[in-house]
C-alpha cells in the first residue's frame, strides 16, 4: 500500500477502494494527494508557504477545511476572518472542488462530487504490502478456579478484534492465551476439590467455579489460605501430592473454556501454562538479588522498585512458592526469545496496571531494550445493569449464561420477522445476531470506559447495536440481488449521496486510528454512522428502477462492503437473513 501519513488534526483525505482477492476483502488506500496538490497550487499565490499539514479531513464545515488564515494572520497581526474574507475571492479552485466558503476564519472546500464519485467508487489502485512486524496479543486469561463471567467478554472481544485490525493493517499477528494454572487460587481450587464433590450437572467448568465460591462462603479467610500455601507448596515442589487433583481442575476447566471460545469463535495460536515458567522465574529473581535490585526480607526476595516511585513487591515467598509476576517475567522473556517479536501487547483490565508498572521496569533493570515494545492495553469494569460481578461471592454471570440469554432473545426477534423460516434456520440466525450483539456492545465502548451490559437494549434491530449494522448489510444484499450490475453513469448528485460517498473517504483514517490507538470502538462509531446515513439514503432514494439506478446501486454496493470490513474486524458474523 501507498505510505500512510498518520492521522492528527490536519490529517489529509484519503480514497479508498475495496475489492475481493482470493475470497477476501482487501482495502487499498490511496492519499487524496493530487486534489491536496491542487488546492495548494490554487492558494499559493495568495499564501506562498501552505502546506498540506494546513489541511484537515473531515471537517466540520465542508468537505476539506484550511487554517492557513491562522497562520498567516498571526505572523501579519490581522485576524484570521479578515484574512479569509479579503482572500477568498482569489483564490483559484481546481475541478473536483465546486466551491470554497469562510467560516471562523476556516477556508472550506466542497467537493465536486460529479467529478470524483466516480473515481471514489471505482478506481483501482495497485497493492504495495506495508512492512510486516510480528506482534504478539496476548489476552482472555481465565483463571482455572473459574468459569468465564461478562468481565472475561471485554478482553475476550478487545484482544480478538485488536488482533484483526493489527493484520488488517498487515501485520503478523500471534494470538496468546497464559492460563494462570499454578497460582494460589489455583491451590484454593484444589482445596475445594477435597471438600466437595463434582456433580456432573452442568458444564464442568460452571461446576469447578460453584464450589470455588462456596469454599470461600464457608471457610474462613485465615485457614483458607493457610491451607492453599500448604498445597501451593506440594504443588510446586512436584513431590506428587495433590496432583491428581490439581491436573482435574486445569484440564477440565480449561476444556470448559475451550467449548466458550469455539461458541464465541475466538482462536489462539499459542496458549501458555504458569507451571512452565515458574523455575525459570525463581532463576530471574535470583539474579536480580545478585545483581542489588532486590533484597531479602524475611527469607523473602524483594523487588526494590520504590526508588523508580513504584512499590516493592515479592517475587519469592518465604516458602520458596513464586507469584504470578515472577512467571510472567520468565513468560515476557520467553516470547520475545521464541517468537523473534517486533512488539507484544497485554489486553488486561485496569486493576492490573500496578502490575504491568512492576513487569515492564522489572525487565528495564534487566537491560531488554525490547521493553519499549511492550504494551499494557488496559480497560474498565463491566457491569450488568449496573451490578458488579465477583467469582468469589458467587454473584457472578457467565458468559455462556449471557449467550443463552442474547442468542433466546434474537430468536424472538426474528420469529417476529420471518415466521416461516424453520427452526434450524432461526437457531442459525438467532445465534450470529445474539453474539453479534454480545460483541458490539461491548466493544462500541471506549476500553478506557466503564461499560454497563444491558441485553435488552444491545439486542434491538434499531439505534446503535450490533444487529442494526447487520441489518444494514442484510438490507444491501437485498437490494443487489434485485440489480444486474450496469456500466457506472453519474448524473446529479443530491445531498444524501454525498454523504454516503464523503463517509466512505473517512474510512481509511478511521482504521488508521483505531490501529494505532488499538481501540474498535472508533469501528463501532463508524460503522454505525455509515449505517445510518445510508439508512436516510435508503428511505429518500429509489434504487431499484431509478434513473440513477446504476450509480445508486454502486452506493450500496460500497455501503456493503465497508460494513462487511467493520463486523469482520469486530468479529461478528452476518446472517443471511433477520
Amino acid at each position: 500500500m501507498d505510505k500512510i501519513i498518520k492521522q492528527n488534526p490536519q490529517t489529509i483525505a484519503i480514497i479508498i477502494q475495496i475489492i475481493s482477492k482470493n475470497n477476501s476483502l482487501f482495502i487499498k488506500i490511496i492519499m487524496l494527494q493530487k486534489l491536496i496538490q491542487n488546492l495548494i497550487k490554487g492558494l499559493k499565490k495568495e499564501f506562498p508557504e501552505i502546506e498540506k499539514e494546513n489541511f484537515q479531513f473531515p471537517s466540520r464545515f465542508g468537505d476539506i477545511s484550511c487554517n492557513i488564515c491562522f497562520v498567516e494572520g498571526k505572523k501579519k497581526g490581522i485576524s484570521p476572518r479578515e484574512l479569509a474574507l479579503k482572500k477568498l475571492k482569489k483564490i483559484e479552485i481546481p475541478s473536483e472542488f465546486e466551491k470554497v466558503e469562510e467560516r471562523n476564519g476556516y477556508l472550506n472546500f466542497y467537493f465536486n462530487y460529479e467529478k470524483i464519485g466516480k473515481e471514489i467508487l471505482l478506481k483501482n489502485f495497485e497493492n504495495k504490502p506495508k512492512t510486516k512486524k510480528r506482534i504478539m496479543v496476548e489476552f482472555s486469561n481465565p483463571n482455572p478456579c473459574k468459569a468465564m463471567h461478562i468481565g472475561h467478554a471485554r478482553t475476550t472481544f478487545l484482544g480478538d478484534s485488536i488482533s484483526r485490525i493489527l493484520k488488517f493493517q498487515g501485520n503478523e499477528i500471534i494470538r496468546a492465551n497464559y492460563y494462570n494454572d499454578l497460582g494460589k487460587q489455583v491451590a484454593k481450587m484444589v482445596f475445594a476439590m477435597q471438600k466437595y464433590k463434582i456433580e456432573n450437572k452442568k458444564k464442568i467448568d460452571h461446576e469447578l467455579a460453584d464450589i470455588y465460591a462456596k469454599l470461600h462462603k464457608e471457610i474462613d479467610e485465615e485457614t483458607l489460605n493457610k491451607k492453599s500455601q500448604e498445597i501451593l507448596y506440594e504443588l510446586e515442589n512436584k513431590t506428587g501430592k495433590f496432583e491428581s487433583e490439581w491436573k482435574f481442575v486445569v484440564q477440565n476447566a480449561i476444556k470448559g473454556f475451550e467449548e466458550t471460545y469455539k461458541n464465541l469463535g475466538i482462536k489462539f495460536d499459542v496458549c501458555f501454562y504458569e507451571n512452565e515458567f515458574k523455575e525459570e522465574g525463581k532463576k530471574i529473581a535470583l539474579k536480580l538479588l545478585k545483581k542489588g535490585f532486590a533484597f531479602k526480607h524475611e527469607n523473602s526476595i524483594v523487588i526494590n522498585l520504590e526508588k523508580y516511585g513504584i512499590p516493592n513487591t515479592v517475587l519469592v515467598r518465604s516458602d520458596g512458592t513464586t507469584l504470578y509476576l515472577t512467571s510472567d517475567l520468565a513468560l515476557t522473556i520467553y516470547k520475545f526469545e521464541k517468537f523473534n517479536l517486533a512488539s507484544s501487547i497485554w489486553v488486561v483490565g485496569s486493576e492490573q496496571n500496578l502490575h504491568f508498572r512492576q513487569l515492564f521496569k522489572i525487565l528495564e533493570l534487566l537491560g531488554y531494550k525490547w521493553i519499549t515494545n511492550c504494551k499494557h492495553i488496559s480497560y474498565g469494569i463491566v457491569t450488568l445493569r449496573g451490578s458488579k460481578m465477583s467469582s468469589r461471592s458467587g454473584e457472578y454471570i457467565l458468559i455462556d449464561d449471557l449467550i443463552d440469554e442474547v442468542v433466546e432473545k434474537g430468536i424472538e426477534e426474528v420469529k417476529k420477522r420471518n415466521p416461516d423460516l424453520s427452526e434450524r434456520e432461526i437457531k442459525k440466525i438467532a445465534k450470529k445476531i445474539g453474539i453479534g450483539a454480545l460483541k458490539y456492545d461491548i466493544l462500541k465502548t471506549d476500553r478506557d470506559r466503564n461499560e454497563e451490559f444491558n441485553p435488552n437494549k444491545a439486542i434491538k434491530f434499531e439505534g446503535n447495536t450490533g444487529p442494526y449494522i447487520q441489518y444494514t448489510v442484510v438490507r444491501c444484499n437485498s437490494i443487489l440481488k434485485n440489480i444486474k450490475e450496469k456500466d457506472l453513469e453519474i448524473g446529479k448528485i443530491n445531498k444524501f449521496e454525498k454523504e454516503l460517498l464523503k463517509k466512505f473517504l473517512e474510512f481509511s483514517t478511521v482504521i488508521e486510528k483505531s490501529s494505532e490507538k488499538l481501540k474498535p470502538n472508533l469501528i463501532c462509531n463508524y460503522a454505525f454512522e455509515l449505517a445510518t446515513i445510508f439508512s436516510k439514503f435508503y428511505e429518500n432514494c429509489k434504487v431499484i428502477g431509478s434513473e440513477n439506478e446504476s450509480f445508486r446501486a454502486k452506493l450500496v454496493k460500497k455501503t456493503k462492503e465497508i460494513l462487511e470490513i467493520c463486523l469482520d474486524l469486530l468479529g461478528i458474523e452476518i446472517p443471511e437473513k433477520m
